[in-house]
Protein backbone atom coordinates (compact mmCIF):
# COMPACT_ATOMS: atom_id res chain seq x y z
CA UNK A 1 0.00 0.00 0.00
CA UNK A 2 1.67 3.46 -1.21
CA UNK A 3 1.02 6.25 1.07
CA UNK A 4 0.95 9.30 -0.88
CA UNK A 5 2.67 12.06 1.14
CA UNK A 6 1.16 15.29 1.95
CA UNK A 7 1.78 17.96 -0.89
CA UNK A 8 2.48 21.59 0.64
CA UNK A 9 3.65 24.69 -1.30
CA UNK A 10 6.76 25.73 0.27
CA UNK A 11 10.41 25.39 -0.29
CA UNK A 12 11.91 21.49 -0.15
CA UNK A 13 14.19 20.91 2.67
CA UNK A 14 17.49 20.64 0.21
CA UNK A 15 16.77 24.22 -1.33
CA UNK A 16 16.59 25.71 2.11
CA UNK A 17 20.10 24.27 2.75
CA UNK A 18 21.65 24.89 -0.38
CA UNK A 19 19.90 28.66 -0.20
CA UNK A 20 21.84 28.21 3.85
CA UNK A 21 25.00 27.46 2.32
CA UNK A 22 24.84 29.71 -0.58
CA UNK A 23 24.18 32.62 1.86
CA UNK A 24 27.14 31.64 3.98
CA UNK A 25 29.68 31.15 1.17
CA UNK A 26 28.77 34.78 -0.29
CA UNK A 27 28.40 36.89 2.73
CA UNK A 28 31.51 35.07 4.20
CA UNK A 29 33.28 35.87 1.82
CA UNK A 30 32.31 39.74 1.94
CA UNK A 31 32.82 39.40 5.50
CA UNK A 32 36.73 38.60 4.70
CA UNK A 33 37.14 41.19 1.88
CA UNK A 34 35.80 43.90 4.59
CA UNK A 35 38.23 42.34 7.62
CA UNK A 36 41.13 42.86 4.87
CA UNK A 37 39.62 46.44 3.52
CA UNK A 38 39.28 47.71 7.82
CA UNK A 39 43.11 46.47 8.38
CA UNK A 40 44.14 48.38 5.30
CA UNK A 41 42.72 51.48 6.70
CA UNK A 42 44.00 51.03 9.99
CA UNK A 43 47.84 50.29 9.24
CA UNK A 44 48.33 53.30 6.59
CA UNK A 45 45.55 55.65 7.42
CA UNK A 46 44.69 55.07 11.55
CA UNK A 47 47.17 57.53 13.76
CA UNK A 48 47.55 55.40 16.23
CA UNK A 49 48.78 52.68 14.59
CA UNK A 50 50.61 54.17 12.08
CA UNK A 51 52.05 56.43 15.15
CA UNK A 52 53.04 53.34 17.05
CA UNK A 53 54.07 51.35 14.11
CA UNK A 54 55.78 53.47 11.51
CA UNK A 55 54.79 52.64 8.00
CA UNK A 56 58.13 52.00 5.36
CA UNK A 57 58.22 53.60 2.27
CA UNK A 58 54.65 54.97 1.06
CA UNK A 59 50.66 53.64 1.08
CA UNK A 60 50.92 51.03 -1.68
CA UNK A 61 46.56 51.98 -1.98
CA UNK A 62 43.91 49.51 -1.58
CA UNK A 63 43.84 48.24 -4.88
CA UNK A 64 47.17 46.08 -4.37
CA UNK A 65 45.24 44.01 -2.17
CA UNK A 66 42.01 43.84 -3.87
CA UNK A 67 43.85 42.35 -6.48
CA UNK A 68 45.22 39.30 -3.75
CA UNK A 69 41.42 38.82 -2.62
CA UNK A 70 40.66 36.67 -5.55
CA UNK A 71 43.13 34.43 -3.96
CA UNK A 72 42.60 35.27 0.03
CA UNK A 73 38.52 34.68 0.00
CA UNK A 74 38.69 31.08 -1.75
CA UNK A 75 41.80 30.08 1.18
CA UNK A 76 39.15 31.33 3.82
CA UNK A 77 36.18 29.81 2.28
CA UNK A 78 38.09 26.44 2.22
CA UNK A 79 38.88 26.70 5.61
CA UNK A 80 35.60 27.67 6.77
CA UNK A 81 34.20 24.54 5.02
CA UNK A 82 36.98 21.56 5.58
CA UNK A 83 38.47 22.44 8.92
CA UNK A 84 35.70 24.43 10.79
CA UNK A 85 32.54 22.40 9.01
CA UNK A 86 30.73 25.44 9.59
CA UNK A 87 28.46 24.95 6.37
CA UNK A 88 27.83 21.37 7.21
CA UNK A 89 27.28 21.61 11.10
CA UNK A 90 24.43 24.06 10.89
CA UNK A 91 22.77 22.89 14.23
CA UNK A 92 25.84 24.13 16.60
CA UNK A 93 25.83 26.47 19.78
CA UNK A 94 26.82 29.85 19.31
CA UNK A 95 29.66 29.25 21.16
CA UNK A 96 31.05 26.28 19.22
CA UNK A 97 30.85 28.27 16.03
CA UNK A 98 32.41 31.05 17.42
CA UNK A 99 35.21 28.88 18.09
CA UNK A 100 35.57 27.27 15.01
CA UNK A 101 35.49 30.89 13.71
CA UNK A 102 38.35 32.20 15.69
CA UNK A 103 40.28 28.68 14.97
CA UNK A 104 39.66 29.62 11.21
CA UNK A 105 40.67 33.33 11.77
CA UNK A 106 44.27 32.46 12.77
CA UNK A 107 44.48 29.29 10.36
CA UNK A 108 43.71 31.97 7.55
CA UNK A 109 45.54 34.38 8.55
CA UNK A 110 48.50 32.15 8.40
CA UNK A 111 47.80 30.76 5.43
CA UNK A 112 47.55 33.87 3.26
CA UNK A 113 50.78 35.20 5.55
CA UNK A 114 52.73 31.95 4.46
CA UNK A 115 51.19 32.22 0.55
CA UNK A 116 51.88 36.13 -0.14
CA UNK A 117 55.48 35.12 1.46
CA UNK A 118 55.94 32.73 -1.14
CA UNK A 119 54.41 34.81 -3.70
CA UNK A 120 56.11 38.35 -3.18
CA UNK A 121 58.42 38.61 0.60
CA UNK A 122 58.33 42.67 0.73
CA UNK A 123 55.41 43.49 -1.42
CA UNK A 124 52.35 43.31 1.01
CA UNK A 125 52.64 44.82 5.05
CA UNK A 126 52.84 41.55 7.33
CA UNK A 127 51.14 43.93 10.11
CA UNK A 128 48.10 45.02 7.54
CA UNK A 129 47.75 40.87 6.98
CA UNK A 130 48.13 40.38 10.96
CA UNK A 131 45.12 43.05 11.67
CA UNK A 132 42.95 41.37 9.49
CA UNK A 133 42.57 38.33 11.48
CA UNK A 134 40.60 39.85 14.67
CA UNK A 135 38.93 41.80 12.95
CA UNK A 136 37.89 39.03 10.36
CA UNK A 137 36.86 36.59 13.48
CA UNK A 138 34.37 40.16 14.06
CA UNK A 139 33.01 40.87 10.21
CA UNK A 140 32.52 36.73 10.00
CA UNK A 141 30.68 36.23 13.11
CA UNK A 142 27.89 39.03 12.36
CA UNK A 143 27.97 37.38 8.36
CA UNK A 144 27.36 33.98 10.15
CA UNK A 145 25.07 35.37 12.77
CA UNK A 146 23.09 37.52 10.12
CA UNK A 147 22.53 33.73 7.80
CA UNK A 148 21.19 31.86 10.60
CA UNK A 149 18.99 35.08 11.11
CA UNK A 150 17.97 34.73 7.81
CA UNK A 151 17.49 31.23 7.58
CA UNK A 152 15.30 30.73 10.87
CA UNK A 153 13.15 33.28 8.55
CA UNK A 154 13.06 30.84 5.47
CA UNK A 155 12.15 28.28 7.43
CA UNK A 156 8.60 29.61 7.77
CA UNK A 157 8.07 29.13 4.00
CA UNK A 158 9.89 25.18 4.20
CA UNK A 159 7.86 22.43 2.85
CA UNK A 160 6.44 20.19 6.07
CA UNK A 161 5.55 16.82 5.71
CA UNK A 162 4.23 15.23 9.40
CA UNK A 163 6.02 13.30 11.13
CA UNK A 164 5.29 10.44 13.36
CA UNK A 165 7.35 10.26 16.35
CA UNK A 166 6.92 6.85 18.71
CA UNK A 167 8.13 5.89 21.86
CA UNK A 168 7.81 8.66 24.12
CA UNK A 169 10.24 9.37 26.90
CA UNK A 170 13.25 11.29 27.34
CA UNK A 171 15.18 10.56 24.06
CA UNK A 172 11.75 11.37 22.36
CA UNK A 173 11.60 14.98 23.96
CA UNK A 174 14.75 15.85 22.76
CA UNK A 175 13.99 14.58 19.22
CA UNK A 176 11.08 16.79 19.12
CA UNK A 177 12.33 20.08 20.74
CA UNK A 178 15.28 19.68 18.08
CA UNK A 179 13.44 19.27 14.77
CA UNK A 180 10.44 21.89 16.25
CA UNK A 181 13.58 24.36 16.29
CA UNK A 182 14.92 23.36 13.08
CA UNK A 183 11.54 22.95 10.94
CA UNK A 184 9.04 24.62 12.73
CA UNK A 185 6.35 23.97 10.05
CA UNK A 186 6.81 20.19 11.06
CA UNK A 187 3.78 18.46 12.31
CA UNK A 188 4.72 16.33 14.71
CA UNK A 189 2.53 13.42 15.86
CA UNK A 190 3.49 11.05 18.31
CA UNK A 191 2.61 7.39 19.88
CA UNK A 192 3.95 5.90 23.22
CA UNK A 193 2.73 2.71 22.17
CA UNK A 194 4.52 0.75 18.96
CA UNK A 195 1.79 -0.12 17.09
CA UNK A 196 1.84 -2.96 14.31
CA UNK A 197 2.68 -2.76 10.58
CA UNK A 198 -1.05 -2.76 9.33
CA UNK A 199 -1.86 -0.08 11.88
CA UNK A 200 1.25 1.84 11.21
CA UNK A 201 0.54 2.27 7.79
CA UNK A 202 -2.79 3.44 8.33
CA UNK A 203 -2.44 5.63 10.63
CA UNK A 204 0.55 7.31 8.10
CA UNK A 205 -2.69 7.60 4.79
CA UNK A 206 -4.49 8.94 7.25
CA UNK A 207 -2.26 11.71 8.90
CA UNK A 208 -0.23 12.17 5.07
CA UNK A 209 2.87 10.66 7.30
CA UNK A 210 6.29 11.42 5.11
CA UNK A 211 9.21 9.56 7.80
CA UNK A 212 8.49 7.62 11.10
CA UNK A 213 11.14 8.04 14.07
CA UNK A 214 11.31 5.31 16.52
CA UNK A 215 12.62 6.24 20.24
CA UNK A 216 11.62 2.98 21.36
CA UNK A 217 14.43 0.90 23.15
CA UNK A 218 12.58 -2.77 23.80
CA UNK A 219 11.93 -3.88 20.17
CA UNK A 220 13.24 -7.04 19.23
CA UNK A 221 14.68 -6.94 16.00
CA UNK A 222 12.61 -9.02 13.76
CA UNK A 223 10.03 -6.55 14.51
CA UNK A 224 12.06 -3.56 13.78
CA UNK A 225 13.13 -4.76 10.48
CA UNK A 226 9.52 -5.85 9.98
CA UNK A 227 8.49 -2.13 10.49
CA UNK A 228 11.17 -0.23 8.31
CA UNK A 229 10.38 -3.18 5.28
CA UNK A 230 6.31 -1.91 5.62
CA UNK A 231 7.91 1.83 5.39
CA UNK A 232 10.03 1.55 2.90
CA UNK A 233 7.45 0.00 0.53
CA UNK A 234 4.94 2.41 1.40
CA UNK A 235 7.58 5.34 0.48
CA UNK A 236 7.74 6.44 3.99
CA UNK A 237 10.70 7.34 5.54
CA UNK A 238 11.64 5.26 8.72
CA UNK A 239 14.49 5.83 11.15
CA UNK A 240 15.53 4.69 15.05
CA UNK A 241 17.39 5.38 17.33
CA UNK A 242 19.88 3.13 18.91
CA UNK A 243 19.07 1.42 22.42
CA UNK A 244 22.25 2.44 23.61
CA UNK A 245 21.33 6.05 23.07
CA UNK A 246 18.98 6.31 25.97
CA UNK A 247 21.03 4.75 28.50
CA UNK A 248 24.42 6.61 27.60
CA UNK A 249 23.20 9.28 25.55
CA UNK A 250 26.35 11.86 24.85
CA UNK A 251 28.86 8.84 25.21
CA UNK A 252 28.15 6.87 21.86
CA UNK A 253 30.99 7.08 19.27
CA UNK A 254 31.37 5.32 15.63
CA UNK A 255 34.02 2.81 16.10
CA UNK A 256 35.06 1.07 12.91
CA UNK A 257 38.63 -0.66 14.00
CA UNK A 258 37.03 -4.01 14.28
CA UNK A 259 36.23 -3.41 9.62
CA UNK A 260 32.76 -3.37 10.48
CA UNK A 261 30.84 -0.06 12.00
CA UNK A 262 30.11 -0.83 15.75
CA UNK A 263 28.83 1.66 18.68
CA UNK A 264 31.55 2.43 21.42
CA UNK A 265 30.85 3.77 24.57
CA UNK A 266 33.03 6.63 25.51
CA UNK A 267 32.63 7.69 29.45
CA UNK A 268 33.33 10.70 29.53
CA UNK A 269 33.96 13.71 25.66
CA UNK A 270 37.83 14.09 27.25
CA UNK A 271 39.85 12.97 25.07
CA UNK A 272 43.87 13.94 25.41
CA UNK A 273 43.63 16.58 23.13
CA UNK A 274 40.71 17.73 24.89
CA UNK A 275 42.20 17.77 28.12
CA UNK A 276 45.01 20.10 26.81
CA UNK A 277 42.74 22.17 24.94
CA UNK A 278 40.79 22.58 27.97
CA UNK A 279 43.71 22.89 30.20
CA UNK A 280 45.20 25.53 28.00
CA UNK A 281 41.70 27.70 27.77
CA UNK A 282 41.70 27.03 31.86
CA UNK A 283 45.40 28.64 32.49
CA UNK A 284 45.00 31.45 30.28
CA UNK A 285 41.21 32.31 32.23
CA UNK A 286 43.07 31.87 35.33
CA UNK A 287 45.78 34.23 34.46
CA UNK A 288 43.79 36.84 33.16
CA UNK A 289 41.35 36.82 36.19
CA UNK A 290 44.15 36.69 39.02
CA UNK A 291 46.27 39.80 37.02
CA UNK A 292 43.40 41.98 36.50
CA UNK A 293 41.67 41.28 40.20
CA UNK A 294 44.33 41.09 42.38
CA UNK A 295 44.00 43.88 43.84
CA UNK A 296 40.21 44.13 44.62
CA UNK A 297 40.77 39.94 46.13
CA UNK A 298 43.54 41.71 48.32
CA UNK A 299 41.15 44.46 49.57
CA UNK A 300 38.67 41.19 50.48
CA UNK A 301 41.59 39.59 52.53
CA UNK A 302 41.81 42.75 53.77
CA UNK A 303 38.71 42.84 55.09
CA UNK A 304 38.34 39.36 56.05
CA UNK A 305 41.21 39.66 58.69
CA UNK A 306 38.96 42.29 60.20
CA UNK A 307 36.05 40.81 60.47
CA UNK A 308 37.13 37.85 62.49
CA UNK A 309 39.93 36.01 63.92
CA UNK A 310 41.61 33.03 62.00
CA UNK A 311 43.15 32.90 58.28
CA UNK A 312 42.20 34.78 55.26
CA UNK A 313 42.02 31.60 53.29
CA UNK A 314 39.97 28.35 53.94
CA UNK A 315 41.69 24.86 52.65
CA UNK A 316 39.28 21.49 52.91
CA UNK A 317 40.82 18.51 51.46
CA UNK A 318 37.98 17.82 47.99
CA UNK A 319 37.74 14.85 45.55
CA UNK A 320 39.23 15.80 41.88
CA UNK A 321 39.68 14.13 38.79
CA UNK A 322 39.78 9.76 39.77
CA UNK A 323 39.38 10.97 43.33
CA UNK A 324 42.96 12.11 43.77
CA UNK A 325 42.49 14.17 47.24
CA UNK A 326 43.80 17.99 47.07
CA UNK A 327 43.41 20.88 49.05
CA UNK A 328 40.54 23.95 47.66
CA UNK A 329 41.39 27.27 48.58
CA UNK A 330 38.41 29.62 49.74
CA UNK A 331 38.00 32.75 51.29
CA UNK A 332 37.35 31.86 54.43
CA UNK A 333 33.57 32.62 55.64
CA UNK A 334 32.87 30.72 58.77
CA UNK A 335 34.02 31.34 61.92
CA UNK A 336 37.07 28.60 62.88
CA UNK A 337 35.42 26.26 64.60
CA UNK A 338 32.25 25.75 61.87
CA UNK A 339 33.25 22.20 61.47
CA UNK A 340 33.14 21.17 64.89
CA UNK A 341 30.51 22.75 65.16
CA UNK A 342 28.40 20.87 61.49
CA UNK A 343 26.41 18.42 63.59
CA UNK A 344 24.85 20.87 65.26
CA UNK A 345 23.32 22.56 62.15
CA UNK A 346 22.65 19.83 60.06
CA UNK A 347 18.83 20.10 60.77
CA UNK A 348 18.98 23.08 58.76
CA UNK A 349 20.48 21.48 55.52
CA UNK A 350 17.73 22.43 52.69
CA UNK A 351 19.65 20.27 50.08
CA UNK A 352 20.09 16.76 49.73
CA UNK A 353 22.53 13.99 48.37
CA UNK A 354 24.97 14.54 50.05
CA UNK A 355 25.32 18.13 49.32
CA UNK A 356 24.83 20.76 52.88
CA UNK A 357 23.46 24.16 52.64
CA UNK A 358 21.55 26.12 54.75
CA UNK A 359 20.40 29.69 54.04
CA UNK A 360 20.73 30.97 58.00
CA UNK A 361 23.60 29.22 58.68
CA UNK A 362 25.06 31.00 62.40
CA UNK A 363 28.44 29.70 61.24
CA UNK A 364 29.33 32.47 59.03
CA UNK A 365 31.03 35.86 59.16
CA UNK A 366 29.06 38.96 58.41
CA UNK A 367 31.70 39.63 55.77
CA UNK A 368 31.26 35.77 54.66
CA UNK A 369 27.78 36.53 54.35
CA UNK A 370 28.33 38.88 52.00
CA UNK A 371 31.19 37.07 49.99
CA UNK A 372 28.85 33.77 49.65
CA UNK A 373 25.59 36.05 48.03
CA UNK A 374 28.28 37.19 44.78
CA UNK A 375 30.39 33.59 44.99
CA UNK A 376 33.30 36.49 45.59
CA UNK A 377 34.38 33.49 48.32
CA UNK A 378 35.65 30.69 45.45
CA UNK A 379 38.20 33.07 43.28
CA UNK A 380 41.14 31.66 45.21
CA UNK A 381 40.49 28.46 43.39
CA UNK A 382 42.11 30.00 40.62
CA UNK A 383 45.29 28.96 42.21
CA UNK A 384 43.59 24.90 41.81
CA UNK A 385 43.29 26.09 38.39
CA UNK A 386 46.99 26.84 38.02
CA UNK A 387 48.25 23.86 40.28
CA UNK A 388 46.34 21.52 38.05
CA UNK A 389 43.84 20.60 40.37
CA UNK A 390 40.60 21.52 39.11
CA UNK A 391 38.79 23.52 36.28
CA UNK A 392 37.49 26.93 35.38
CA UNK A 393 34.46 24.93 34.49
CA UNK A 394 33.26 21.63 36.04
CA UNK A 395 31.59 19.74 38.40
CA UNK A 396 31.53 21.08 42.08
CA UNK A 397 34.73 19.25 44.12
CA UNK A 398 33.29 16.88 46.27
CA UNK A 399 34.16 17.53 50.43
CA UNK A 400 35.91 14.83 51.60
CA UNK A 401 34.98 15.24 55.62
CA UNK A 402 31.39 15.19 55.22
CA UNK A 403 30.85 11.88 52.68
CA UNK A 404 29.43 13.70 49.64
CA UNK A 405 30.18 11.24 47.16
CA UNK A 406 29.50 8.20 49.33
CA UNK A 407 25.81 10.18 49.98
CA UNK A 408 25.95 10.42 46.22
CA UNK A 409 26.35 7.05 45.66
CA UNK A 410 23.33 5.82 48.13
CA UNK A 411 20.73 8.32 46.17
CA UNK A 412 21.85 7.79 42.96
CA UNK A 413 23.64 4.53 42.69
CA UNK A 414 27.27 4.06 41.08
CA UNK A 415 26.80 6.28 38.47
CA UNK A 416 27.50 9.25 40.75
CA UNK A 417 31.41 8.56 40.57
CA UNK A 418 31.10 9.56 37.06
CA UNK A 419 31.31 12.88 38.38
CA UNK A 420 35.17 11.75 39.14
CA UNK A 421 35.78 11.59 35.45
CA UNK A 422 36.80 14.77 34.46
CA UNK A 423 38.33 18.04 36.69
CA UNK A 424 35.96 19.57 39.01
CA UNK A 425 35.16 23.44 38.31
CA UNK A 426 35.10 27.16 40.01
CA UNK A 427 31.63 27.04 37.99
CA UNK A 428 29.31 24.99 36.13
CA UNK A 429 26.10 24.40 34.86
CA UNK A 430 23.80 23.93 37.38
CA UNK A 431 25.99 27.24 39.43
CA UNK A 432 24.22 29.27 36.43
CA UNK A 433 20.92 27.57 36.44
CA UNK A 434 19.42 28.70 39.62
CA UNK A 435 22.42 27.96 42.21
CA UNK A 436 21.17 26.50 45.47
CA UNK A 437 17.97 26.89 44.49
CA UNK A 438 17.22 23.67 42.29
CA UNK A 439 17.28 19.99 43.71
CA UNK A 440 19.93 17.48 44.38
CA UNK A 441 18.53 15.71 41.61
CA UNK A 442 19.05 18.79 38.61
CA UNK A 443 22.28 19.05 39.83
CA UNK A 444 23.55 15.78 39.65
CA UNK A 445 21.56 15.33 36.19
CA UNK A 446 22.95 19.19 34.64
CA UNK A 447 26.90 17.78 36.00
CA UNK A 448 26.31 14.85 34.10
CA UNK A 449 25.36 16.68 30.77
CA UNK A 450 28.10 18.72 31.51
CA UNK A 451 30.66 15.68 31.91
CA UNK A 452 29.13 13.92 28.29
CA UNK A 453 28.33 16.94 26.44
CA UNK A 454 31.48 18.83 27.52
CA UNK A 455 32.80 21.40 24.52
CA UNK A 456 35.45 24.66 24.67
CA UNK A 457 31.85 26.42 23.07
CA UNK A 458 29.78 24.72 26.34
CA UNK A 459 32.72 26.08 28.64
CA UNK A 460 33.11 29.36 27.21
CA UNK A 461 29.11 29.71 27.55
CA UNK A 462 29.36 28.63 31.39
CA UNK A 463 31.81 31.50 32.10
CA UNK A 464 29.76 34.06 30.09
CA UNK A 465 26.61 32.98 31.87
CA UNK A 466 28.42 32.76 34.99
CA UNK A 467 28.98 36.89 35.03
CA UNK A 468 25.60 37.57 35.97
CA UNK A 469 24.43 34.77 37.98
CA UNK A 470 26.87 36.08 40.50
CA UNK A 471 26.09 39.60 39.91
CA UNK A 472 22.09 38.75 40.61
CA UNK A 473 22.77 36.97 43.94
CA UNK A 474 20.61 34.17 43.50
CA UNK A 475 20.07 30.90 45.19
CA UNK A 476 23.56 31.97 46.71
CA UNK A 477 23.88 31.44 50.50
Amino acid sequence: MAVQKLSSAGLPRWLRGLLRTGLHLALDGVAVVAAYWAAYRLRFHHPLVTALLPVPGVDPGWRLYAEIMWTVVPIWLGLFWYASRLYSRQWISVYDRFLQIAKTACLGTGAVLVATYIYSRLEYSRVMLLLAGPLALVTVSVSQALVLWLDSRISRFESATPLLLVGGGRVAELIRDNISSRHPNVPIHELDALPGPKELLGLAVKKRIGEVVLARTDVDHARLLELAEACESAGIGFRAVPDLLELRLGEIQMDESLGLPAFRLQHTSFTLKNYWAKRAFDLALSLAVLAVLGLPLLLIALLIRADSKGPVLYRQKRLGLRGKTFEAFKFRTMFTNSEARLAQVRGLNVQQGGFFKAKDDPRVTRVGRWLRRFSLDEFPQFLNVLLGDMSVVGPRPLAVATGEIEELAREFGPTAKKRLNTLPGITGLWQVSGRSDISSEQRFALDLYYIEHWSLGLDLEVVLRTVPAMISGKGAY
